[in-house]
């Protein structure tokens, strides 16, 4: 029975993600911005919300740090430690709970299996954004197709790249031994 109502969610919420997008892409209201905004976090809210009902993608792969993200240098150059504290202490935070509470339940395991929650969640709208842009610029939209390039970014690359850094973090700290400091809050 569970396994039936998690497939009808999986297939109802698709279905209104699809609605959504359809309606978004014809409509012509609100503007290049707008539409693309809304299609991201139409995106980015359907992957977080099947992803728990499908369960995390069992690409291995995908989720293994490779050599040249070990130094950590990719993810400052980047930018990803600021982008780090906007959501760790910004309005965005509200969106972020598990993550943090798991760091300061000092749970390994737990920060491990939330930050692949997270990157795949992020990942897949990714991917699937970019489809959206790549359609859009197609029928001969490029401003929409900029728009949702450029929230793609933020909303969803960043996202991934942090979690991959979190789990770069959390692999030092437990390899250091110093987890149990490295858990607790800093202050800024």
């Amino acid at each position: 029975r569970g396994i039936v109502m998690r497939r009808l969610a999986f297939v109802l919420a698709s279905l209104l993600l699809v609605a959504a997008l359809v309606f978004l892409s014809i409509g012509r209201e609100g503007g290049a911005f707008i539409r693309a905004l809304l299609a991201n976090l139409a995106v980015v809210g359907w992957s977080s919300f099947v992803l728990p009902l499908r369960g995390l993608p069992r690409f291995e792969w995908f989720y293994r740090l490779r050599a040249w993200e070990r130094d950590g240098r990719l993810y400052r150059a980047l930018g990803v430690p600021w982008f780090r504290a906007v959501v760790r202490r910004g309005p965005l935070s509200i969106f972020n709970r598990a993550l943090p509470a798991a760091w300061h339940a000092g749970n390994a395991a737990l920060i491990e299996r939330e930050t692949r929650a997270a990157e795949a969640a992020h990942g897949i709208a990714f991917g699937i954004v970019l489809l959206l842009a790549a359609a859009a610029l197609l029928r001969g939209e490029p401003e929409r197709a900029a728009w949702l390039v450029a929230l793609d970014i933020p909303m969803n690359l960043y996202p991934v790249l942090l979690q991959r850094d979190h789990r770069l973090r959390l692999a030092e700290a437990l390899r250091s031994g110093d987890f149990e400091r490295y858990d607790k809050p800093r202050e800024s």
